[in-house]
């Protein structure tokens, strides 16, 4: 559910913080349940059709949103028009939003899109992947779902290289309203990428019994069957 602060509120019904959505779900706990659903399902196609050809650019992160919550809302894969604050939090402004999207993803472009780090040093990945994930979370593109899809990505990113998703199990543990993948991204807002950097780091596994694409052509497993544990 939504803790965001918008300029119009018109993609929630009235009075709440619940999204208009394709079912009418009203039900907050129902429409979560519902949106978990989505999530997991959401894991389990584009791990399964995670190939060679792959390119991690703004067209397949606006499509990860689109595929995965598109059965249940109308804005899925598409970037927010309003602008969007969280507490003293503001994201990037909508009228900078698309061209701002374009720079990152032309710098993640030039960066081979993450998909050359098989063999290089798990710390360097976590670094790229550290300032890539505060990059998008400044950016907030979504009118819902950003931390989600940022991590989809990134999850997807990991295990195209032969790692794990990234386990986040501790980070994501609420204590008193927050957790330490919130304060993380709150640093990311300031420009401060070392908390999430050790978040990455510590997250990141090597999944041994598996090849990677770029170590191998052969890997069926990754693109035929489903190994690693989904979020919850």
């Amino acid at each position: 559910m939504s803790k965001y602060t918008q300029d119009k509120n018109y993609i929630y019904y009235k009075n709440t913080d619940i999204p208009k959505n394709k079912l009418n779900i009203r039900n907050q706990m129902i429409l979560e349940a519902k949106e978990r659903k989505l999530l997991l399902g959401g894991y389990e196609y584009f791990h399964n059709n995670l190939s060679e050809s792959t390119i991690f650019d703004e067209k397949y992160f606006k499509e990860l949103h689109r595929k995965t919550f598109g059965k249940l809302y109308d804005f899925a894969g598409k970037y927010r028009t309003v602008n969007i604050s969280k507490g003293y939090i503001t994201f990037c402004q909508v009228r900078f939003l698309e061209q701002t999207s374009k720079d990152i993803f032309k710098k993640l472009e030039q960066d081979g899109y993450l998909k050359y780090y098989f063999s290089k040093p798990k710390e360097e990945f976590a670094a790229k992947i550290s300032f890539y994930m505060c990059e998008l979370i400044a950016l907030h593109p979504f009118f819902e779902f950003n931390g989600r899809i940022t991590r989809l990505f990134f999850d997807m990113i990991a295990a195209y290289n032969g790692y794990e998703y990234i386990d986040y199990e501790d980070t994501l543990k609420m204590v008193g309203g927050d957790n330490k993948f919130i304060k993380a991204s709150i640093d990311c807002m300031a420009g401060n990428e070392n908390a999430m950097y050790r978040i990455i780091l510590k997250g990141l596994k090597k999944a041994e019994w598996l090849f990677s694409f770029g170590l191998s052509k052969y890997n069926f497993c990754l693109i035929g069957c489903f190994p690693f544990q989904l979020p919850r």
